[in-house]
């Protein structure tokens, strides 16, 4: 399978083949029994680049709103909640990166990708109790690096993205897994909002 971008400008053909990535992914899942849910990683034009991820929404969501870079935080917010969503900041304290309005998020992410100088779970998890939204975790991998154990441990009961958004915007404690950079093992934190 072959990745082709689209030229900058076209963005209800770049929502296309997002879609179409999305549909391949499913269609690999379902071949080898996982299950696959439906997301955005929005990078975010008018607030240094960060980036929020967006679940519980699908392919009328993304084809309403091929932009989603051009909105404020606010805006996407308020977008990704009348969708039934949820809104969760990814490795807000990663390089260049810096925490949005919390007031504007459903979550936080501690991120386990292997070429950044770490986790920062504790400031992320802080943040999440101190604003009482919930952390989750994630790789970052975009098939370009050694992929780090890590995520979030969900109930077998989620069985689509709003399954997950509704989850993630009401459950009061998470199981992570978290894999440090420079380690050679993983270990579970639960974390409890």
């Amino acid at each position: 399978y072959q990745k082709v971008y689209i030229p900058d400008g076209d963005y209800a053909a770049f929502a296309e083949r997002y879609l179409e990535e999305y549909r391949y992914a499913e269609k690999c899942a379902k071949e080898i029994g996982c299950k696959v849910f439906f997301g955005i990683e929005v990078t975010m034009e008018k607030h240094n680049l960060a980036h929020l991820l967006v679940y519980g929404v699908d392919d009328a969501f993304l084809r309403k709103h091929p932009a989603l870079f051009e909105y404020t935080q606010e805006e996407l917010y308020c977008l990704v909640k009348e969708a039934g969503g949820a809104l969760v900041q990814a490795h807000p304290f990663r390089g260049r990166d810096g925490l949005l309005d919390v007031r504007f998020l459903d979550g936080v992410e501690a991120s386990c990708h292997p070429l950044y100088e770490g986790t920062f779970l504790e400031r992320v998890t802080e943040v999440a109790r101190n604003a009482g939204i919930i952390l989750t975790c994630g790789g970052d991998y975009h098939a370009d690096t050694y992929r780090p154990h890590c995520g979030a441990y969900l109930p077998e009961s989620i069985e689509d993205g709003k399954g997950l958004a509704e989850f993630l915007c009401k459950t009061d404690e998470i199981e992570l897994c978290i894999h440090e950079v420079g380690e050679n093992y993983t270990h579970d934190v639960i974390f409890q909002r």
